[in-house]
Protein backbone atom coordinates (compact mmCIF):
# COMPACT_ATOMS: atom_id res chain seq x y z
CA UNK A 1 0.00 0.00 0.00
CA UNK A 2 2.60 2.16 0.79
CA UNK A 3 4.49 1.77 -2.13
CA UNK A 4 1.34 2.65 -4.48
CA UNK A 5 0.91 6.07 -2.62
CA UNK A 6 4.82 6.35 -3.20
CA UNK A 7 3.95 5.47 -7.17
CA UNK A 8 0.61 8.26 -7.12
CA UNK A 9 3.17 10.43 -5.30
CA UNK A 10 5.71 10.30 -7.79
CA UNK A 11 3.92 10.24 -10.82
CA UNK A 12 2.05 13.64 -9.92
CA UNK A 13 5.68 14.70 -9.37
CA UNK A 14 6.82 13.57 -12.55
CA UNK A 15 3.56 15.38 -14.17
CA UNK A 16 4.25 19.03 -12.29
CA UNK A 17 8.23 18.24 -13.90
CA UNK A 18 6.46 17.88 -17.16
CA UNK A 19 4.45 20.68 -16.91
CA UNK A 20 6.55 23.12 -16.09
CA UNK A 21 9.13 21.70 -18.54
CA UNK A 22 6.40 22.59 -21.57
CA UNK A 23 5.78 26.16 -20.02
CA UNK A 24 9.51 26.72 -20.02
CA UNK A 25 9.85 25.01 -23.58
CA UNK A 26 6.94 27.13 -24.99
CA UNK A 27 8.55 30.27 -23.64
CA UNK A 28 12.10 29.61 -25.16
CA UNK A 29 10.15 28.87 -28.10
CA UNK A 30 8.66 32.09 -27.97
CA UNK A 31 11.36 33.67 -27.22
CA UNK A 32 13.30 32.21 -30.18
CA UNK A 33 10.94 33.38 -32.51
CA UNK A 34 11.20 36.00 -35.09
CA UNK A 35 9.22 39.06 -35.01
CA UNK A 36 8.09 39.53 -38.22
CA UNK A 37 5.90 42.72 -38.19
CA UNK A 38 7.24 45.54 -39.84
CA UNK A 39 8.19 48.71 -38.43
CA UNK A 40 4.85 50.65 -39.02
CA UNK A 41 3.08 48.05 -37.37
CA UNK A 42 5.19 47.71 -34.51
CA UNK A 43 4.78 51.66 -34.33
CA UNK A 44 1.22 51.37 -34.51
CA UNK A 45 0.97 48.86 -31.92
CA UNK A 46 2.75 51.43 -29.54
CA UNK A 47 0.65 54.30 -30.56
CA UNK A 48 -2.17 52.50 -29.38
CA UNK A 49 -0.79 50.73 -26.04
CA UNK A 50 0.64 54.02 -25.29
CA UNK A 51 -3.12 56.39 -25.93
CA UNK A 52 -4.50 53.72 -23.49
CA UNK A 53 -1.75 53.90 -20.79
CA UNK A 54 -2.39 57.93 -21.11
CA UNK A 55 -6.20 57.82 -20.91
CA UNK A 56 -5.47 56.01 -17.13
CA UNK A 57 -3.37 58.70 -16.72
CA UNK A 58 -0.54 56.07 -16.39
CA UNK A 59 2.27 58.42 -17.40
CA UNK A 60 5.25 56.56 -17.00
CA UNK A 61 4.21 53.38 -19.09
CA UNK A 62 2.82 56.13 -21.77
CA UNK A 63 6.13 57.64 -22.28
CA UNK A 64 7.79 54.57 -22.22
CA UNK A 65 5.85 53.13 -25.45
CA UNK A 66 6.20 56.65 -26.81
CA UNK A 67 10.01 56.63 -26.66
CA UNK A 68 10.12 53.00 -27.57
CA UNK A 69 8.40 54.65 -31.10
CA UNK A 70 10.85 57.19 -31.44
CA UNK A 71 13.46 54.59 -30.96
CA UNK A 72 11.97 52.77 -33.88
CA UNK A 73 11.53 56.20 -35.75
CA UNK A 74 13.38 59.61 -34.20
CA UNK A 75 11.32 61.74 -36.10
CA UNK A 76 7.79 60.35 -35.87
CA UNK A 77 6.09 63.48 -35.81
CA UNK A 78 2.61 62.33 -33.59
CA UNK A 79 5.20 61.06 -31.24
CA UNK A 80 7.01 63.72 -30.57
CA UNK A 81 4.19 66.12 -30.44
CA UNK A 82 1.79 63.72 -27.74
CA UNK A 83 5.05 62.33 -25.87
CA UNK A 84 6.35 66.10 -25.43
CA UNK A 85 2.17 66.77 -23.74
CA UNK A 86 2.68 63.75 -21.68
CA UNK A 87 6.16 64.98 -20.43
CA UNK A 88 4.49 67.83 -19.18
CA UNK A 89 1.68 65.87 -17.40
CA UNK A 90 4.01 63.99 -15.67
CA UNK A 91 6.18 66.82 -14.66
CA UNK A 92 9.42 65.76 -16.75
CA UNK A 93 9.53 69.62 -17.86
CA UNK A 94 13.08 69.32 -19.06
CA UNK A 95 12.37 66.52 -21.71
CA UNK A 96 9.39 68.31 -22.64
CA UNK A 97 11.31 71.56 -22.86
CA UNK A 98 14.20 69.60 -25.29
CA UNK A 99 11.49 67.61 -27.14
CA UNK A 100 9.12 71.26 -27.85
CA UNK A 101 12.28 73.67 -28.60
CA UNK A 102 13.48 70.99 -31.08
CA UNK A 103 9.98 70.48 -33.11
CA UNK A 104 9.64 73.84 -32.98
CA UNK A 105 13.30 74.30 -34.55
CA UNK A 106 11.45 72.67 -37.37
CA UNK A 107 8.10 73.55 -37.10
CA UNK A 108 8.34 77.94 -36.11
CA UNK A 109 5.27 78.49 -37.15
CA UNK A 110 3.15 76.39 -34.91
CA UNK A 111 1.13 78.10 -32.81
CA UNK A 112 -0.03 74.78 -30.77
CA UNK A 113 3.95 73.92 -30.29
CA UNK A 114 4.52 77.76 -28.90
CA UNK A 115 1.11 77.58 -26.56
CA UNK A 116 2.09 74.00 -25.30
CA UNK A 117 5.51 75.19 -24.00
CA UNK A 118 3.99 78.43 -22.88
CA UNK A 119 2.17 76.77 -20.55
CA UNK A 120 5.06 74.40 -18.89
CA UNK A 121 6.57 78.01 -18.06
CA UNK A 122 3.55 79.25 -16.71
CA UNK A 123 2.00 76.08 -14.73
CA UNK A 124 5.14 74.39 -13.70
CA UNK A 125 4.96 72.45 -10.17
CA UNK A 126 8.60 72.81 -9.91
CA UNK A 127 9.51 76.33 -9.84
CA UNK A 128 13.28 75.76 -11.33
CA UNK A 129 10.97 75.23 -14.43
CA UNK A 130 8.76 78.57 -14.18
CA UNK A 131 9.46 81.57 -16.12
CA UNK A 132 6.69 84.47 -16.88
CA UNK A 133 8.73 86.05 -19.39
CA UNK A 134 9.27 83.31 -21.80
CA UNK A 135 5.72 82.33 -21.06
CA UNK A 136 4.10 85.95 -21.78
CA UNK A 137 6.50 85.80 -25.16
CA UNK A 138 5.33 82.38 -26.54
CA UNK A 139 2.09 83.03 -25.95
CA UNK A 140 2.17 86.63 -27.51
CA UNK A 141 3.56 85.11 -30.78
CA UNK A 142 1.15 81.95 -30.91
CA UNK A 143 -1.54 85.05 -30.50
CA UNK A 144 0.07 86.59 -33.92
CA UNK A 145 -0.79 83.70 -35.67
CA UNK A 146 -4.17 82.63 -33.49
CA UNK A 147 -5.89 85.46 -32.42
CA UNK A 148 -9.16 83.88 -31.41
CA UNK A 149 -7.69 80.09 -30.13
CA UNK A 150 -9.20 80.51 -26.57
CA UNK A 151 -6.90 78.03 -25.07
CA UNK A 152 -3.83 81.17 -25.90
CA UNK A 153 -5.55 83.25 -24.27
CA UNK A 154 -6.12 81.14 -21.14
CA UNK A 155 -2.15 80.69 -21.12
CA UNK A 156 -1.14 84.30 -21.78
CA UNK A 157 -3.70 84.99 -18.39
CA UNK A 158 -1.98 82.68 -16.61
CA UNK A 159 1.66 83.59 -17.87
CA UNK A 160 0.47 87.29 -16.47
CA UNK A 161 -0.76 85.97 -13.22
CA UNK A 162 3.11 84.65 -11.94
CA UNK A 163 4.54 87.98 -13.01
CA UNK A 164 1.98 89.63 -10.69
CA UNK A 165 0.23 91.43 -13.90
CA UNK A 166 -3.04 90.75 -12.26
CA UNK A 167 -5.09 92.82 -14.14
CA UNK A 168 -3.77 92.00 -17.17
CA UNK A 169 -4.62 88.49 -16.37
CA UNK A 170 -7.85 89.07 -15.87
CA UNK A 171 -7.94 90.67 -19.07
CA UNK A 172 -7.14 87.85 -20.86
CA UNK A 173 -8.70 85.63 -19.32
CA UNK A 174 -12.32 87.37 -19.53
CA UNK A 175 -11.71 87.80 -23.43
CA UNK A 176 -10.71 84.13 -23.28
CA UNK A 177 -14.08 83.20 -21.90
CA UNK A 178 -15.94 85.01 -25.13
CA UNK A 179 -13.62 83.38 -27.15
CA UNK A 180 -14.72 79.90 -25.73
CA UNK A 181 -17.93 80.93 -26.15
CA UNK A 182 -18.39 81.85 -29.62
CA UNK A 183 -15.14 79.30 -30.87
CA UNK A 184 -15.20 76.68 -28.62
CA UNK A 185 -16.83 73.52 -29.32
CA UNK A 186 -17.48 70.48 -27.40
CA UNK A 187 -15.88 71.83 -24.15
CA UNK A 188 -15.84 69.63 -21.51
CA UNK A 189 -17.44 70.45 -17.83
CA UNK A 190 -14.00 69.78 -16.82
CA UNK A 191 -12.82 72.56 -18.93
CA UNK A 192 -15.53 74.76 -18.27
CA UNK A 193 -15.41 74.57 -14.50
CA UNK A 194 -11.16 75.08 -14.60
CA UNK A 195 -12.16 77.95 -16.92
CA UNK A 196 -14.02 79.16 -14.44
CA UNK A 197 -11.96 79.12 -11.49
CA UNK A 198 -9.18 80.90 -13.34
CA UNK A 199 -11.51 83.69 -13.85
CA UNK A 200 -12.24 83.81 -10.20
CA UNK A 201 -8.65 83.35 -9.06
CA UNK A 202 -7.72 86.52 -11.27
CA UNK A 203 -10.43 88.50 -10.14
CA UNK A 204 -9.57 87.79 -6.62
CA UNK A 205 -6.16 88.87 -7.39
CA UNK A 206 -6.76 91.87 -9.01
CA UNK A 207 -9.39 92.93 -6.81
CA UNK A 208 -7.06 92.38 -3.63
CA UNK A 209 -4.21 94.45 -5.26
CA UNK A 210 -6.68 96.92 -5.52
CA UNK A 211 -7.14 96.96 -1.85
CA UNK A 212 -3.66 97.08 -1.23
CA UNK A 213 -3.04 100.09 -3.25
CA UNK A 214 -6.20 102.14 -1.97
CA UNK A 215 -8.27 101.63 -4.85
CA UNK A 216 -11.87 100.90 -4.56
CA UNK A 217 -12.73 97.36 -6.05
CA UNK A 218 -16.14 96.93 -8.50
Amino acid sequence: MKHACLSIIFLAALAQITNAQDVTNSITESSLQIDTRTDEQRIEFLLNVAQVYFDEENYEDAIDAYERVLEIDPDHKQARYTVSHVYINANEYEKAIVELNGLLENNPEDYHLMNNLAWLYATAEDPKYRDGTKAIQLAQNAMVLAPNDHHIWSTLSEAYYITGEYEKAYRAITHMAKLAARYGKGLSKEAVDNYNEQIRKCKRAWDTKKMLEGEEVE
